[in-house]
């Protein structure tokens, strides 16, 4: 059985025993005040009885006419008290007694009635005669042992409502005892043996702890039952062998983390063997370029310098054909060095280590739009910066950023009658980015992933001039400072470029 439902039984037991209680109670007090009535009703009857047997008395003695008076009406009295007594006021013997208080009484009156007759018909001034007054002592002697009888009846009631509250009080005290002594041995009962339960459990649960404590995953607690204990214990051991399944689980997985670690050593160090090949192989790579950007300037120069020199001196004397041919060379030539200065900037992004400088990017975008102005001073476009625009990174590689999308949205607005270049900021999801729209020539999303490869361009050198290598470099420059760019555009209606510098924000 559970110890809840033992819980149940006692207090449902505890609460049949209050109510048991309280209906004694209720009884006793319910006798208490029917025995109570009844002494005082048998208190009354004595009480008009002598008051009555004094006015008798006086009347017999004095001729009170009043006394007389008086003692029918208390003999009135004593008949309505009489009748009026409620039935369940006093037992069936008690009920004898008024039977025969009432029949004395009425006794009485018949007694007192006849003395009166006695005297009215002695009255009119004439002595009594012996044999009147005989009859009268005859009469009073009757009457006064109707007066005895009806006070050994009332005092009759007075005993047997005394005995009655007596008796009540006896059976009140002994049902009380019997049922305090029977609740105490019940709860003494009833907390040995939950006591003995849940000590035994307790136990039980101690040691299956103790067990698990000391590393034993496969102990069980051998409880058995319905009760609560019995649950718990076999929670306990289903706990000590998903333990067991865990700490086994856990040991395979230890050995496997170890044969991992192992493996990611041995990988580990096979990658800084291969970094450092990397790094290598970088510094010769940048070894190379800059060496091959030195080597190619001086033919390229040559080239492009005796093919000028060969136009000035001899271009009156060569066919127009050949004198394409030439300036093809010298453009040719020119288009190569501006490809090895993008090389070295490209090379240039990705090696250094990065500053932390606080960059205005307000400033730095009018001082850029002051240069794009000088060099092309005819030109009319609308710009419009925002104010108090700071980032945090490398300020020489921000200013390449800048340079390079303030240089694009400049020379694709130059076939704009109204250009117009914005620089602006936005938070896009909790990240600052830092934006620079144009009005001007845009490009076809369907391309936009050629954006920042190297030399690659979406628009004809002939419509607009450049090498593909400057968006490129921006992108490299910002993953290095840990954020994202990203362009959006539409043909002929403008383009938009969005970076981030987490690096800086984080600085």
């Amino acid at each position: 059985m559970k110890i809840r439902t033992r819980l149940h039984i006692v207090t449902a037991a505890s609460a049949a025993m209050v109510i048991i209680m309280a209906l004694l109670v209720y009884w006793s007090q319910h006798r208490l005040a029917i025995a109570n009535k009844a002494k005082n009703l048998a208190d009354e009857i004595v009480s008009s009885v002598f008051e009555r047997n004094t006015l008798r008395n006086d009347y017999l003695n004095n001729d009170n006419q009043r006394a007389k008076e008086q003692w029918f009406l208390k003999q009135n009295q004593l008949s309505d008290l009489l009748r009026s007594a409620p039935a369940n006021l006093v037992s069936i013997s008690d009920r004898e007694i008024f039977t025969d208080i009432q029949k004395t009484m009425e006794g009485s009156s018949a007694i007192f009635q006849q003395i009166l007759s006695n005297r009215e018909g002695s009255r009119g001034g004439a002595p009594r005669t012996s044999g009147a007054i005989e009859i009268e002592n005859r009469l009073v002697a009757q009457l006064l042992l109707k007066f005895l009888d009806t006070i050994a009846d009332a005092r009759k009631l007075q005993t047997a409502g005394n005995e009655l509250i007596e008796s009540t009080q006896k059976t009140a005290a002994k049902v009380s005892l019997a049922i305090i002594v029977s609740v105490s041995l019940f709860v003494i009962f009833v907390a040995w043996s939950l006591g003995r339960i849940i000590s035994k459990g307790i136990k039980s649960l101690q040691l299956g702890a103790t067990a698990i404590g000391a590393g034993n995953l496969h102990y069980t607690i051998p409880l058995t039952g319905e009760d609560e204990f019995s649950s718990v214990a076999v929670a306990f051991n289903t706990m000590s062998g998903k333990l067991a399944e865990s700490h086994s689980a856990l040991e395979q997985d230890l050995v496997a983390r170890k044969r991992a670690a192992n493996e990611i050593e041995g990988l580990n160090q096979e990658l800084s063997h291969t970094v450092a090949q990397l790094q290598g192989a970088n510094q010769e790579l940048e070894a190379f370029a800059y060496s091959v950007s030195h080597d190619l300037r001086a033919p390229l120069r040559a080239m492009g310098g005796f093919s000028v020199a060969l136009i000035e001196d001899f271009g009156d004397t060569l066919e127009a054909e050949a004198r394409d041919y030439l300036n093809e060379i010298v453009l040719g030539s020119r288009h190569m060095g501006q490809l090895i200065d993008g090389l070295l900037t490209l090379s240039r992004s990705t090696r250094g280590e990065l500053r932390h400088d606080r960059v205005d990017l307000s400033a730095m975008a009018d001082r850029i739009r002051v240069e794009l102005g000088k060099a092309e001073p005819q030109r009319r476009v609308t710009w419009r910066i925002e104010a108090g625009l700071s980032g945090g990174g490398d300020a020489r590689m921000i200013e390449v950023i800048m340079r390079n999308l303030l240089e694009n949205a400049w020379k694709y607005t130059a076939a704009v009658a109204e250009p117009l270049i914005r620089v602006y900021s936005e938070l896009e999801k909790g990240e600052r980015y830092y934006c620079v729209a144009d009005n001007g020539a845009g490009f076809d999303m369907a391309h936009a992933e050629k954006l920042f490869q190297p030399f690659q361009r979406l628009h004809r050198q002939d419509e607009f001039p450049g090498i593909g290598i400057g968006l490129a470099t921006a992108q490299r420059i910002v993953h290095r400072h840990g954020g994202t760019i990203h362009a959006t555009g539409t043909p002929h209606k403008g383009a938009l470029f969005s970076f981030s510098l987490p690096y800086g924000e984080e600085q």
